[in-house]
């Protein structure tokens, strides 16, 4: 699970482009987990969360602790600074070492998932991450500093059961994932022609 997390943090820091503060590194790993759960009925990272008074925090601060592991190991930069406010101001960014992100660590359409919750969210301030993720069903439906239970929409709960349950549909997919894999770097009419396509349709 820790490999997926740190694999989580370096992948929002590149989609970001720019230094990432703390909070917002955070609250932006949380609502891609809630997205995917949602979807999926699993997190991306595997981790937990609690309510707290910034919004969700991942249980034990386990984003932060990696996300400063990641700074000793030279995969990340972080720099300290001091708000308006007179409070201590923390932002990442990417490190001097190069990080090897892998399908092992991350599936595609996990990474897929990162990168737009990062996209969704550039040019929206702090305030407004934060206010997004209050507004979250698993953070409204607990009390101060209790554990956050995420759901499943059932929409797409009863379509996955019902896609997973067709064999065939099942081994189609299966067949199409391996004619993906094996078309990589073809033009689309190539990829058509090998495989039987219809030319008139794209």
């Amino acid at each position: 699970m820790i490999d997926k997390v740190r694999a989580t943090i370096m992948t929002v820091l590149e989609a970001s482009n720019e230094p990432v503060h703390r909070t917002r590194l955070v609250k932006l790993i949380y609502l891609a987990d809630n997205l995917y759960y949602e979807h999926f009925g699993e997190t991306i990272t595997g981790l937990g969360y609690m309510w707290d008074d910034f919004g969700p925090n991942s249980l034990s601060g386990a984003i932060v602790k990696e996300a400063d592991k990641l700074v000793q190991d030279d995969y990340a930069c972080m720099k300290m600074g001091t708000s308006i406010y007179g409070s201590d101001n923390y932002l990442y960014s990417m490190g001097p070492t190069t990080f090897e992100l892998t399908d092992e660590a991350l599936e595609p359409l996990e990474s897929r998932v990162l990168i737009d919750t990062v996209n969704r969210f550039k040019g929206k301030s702090l305030g407004q991450v934060v206010t997004a993720s209050k507004r979250t069903q698993p953070f409204k439906e607990v009390s101060q500093y209790e554990v956050l239970q995420m759901n499943q929409l059932p929409d797409y709960k009863s379509l996955l059961d019902s896609i997973t349950s067709d064999n065939k549909l099942m081994s189609e997919i299966k067949e199409a994932v391996v004619a993906g894999e094996e078309a990589e770097g073809m033009q689309l009419q190539e990829v058509k022609q090998k495989y039987g396509l219809s030319m008139q349709a794209s």
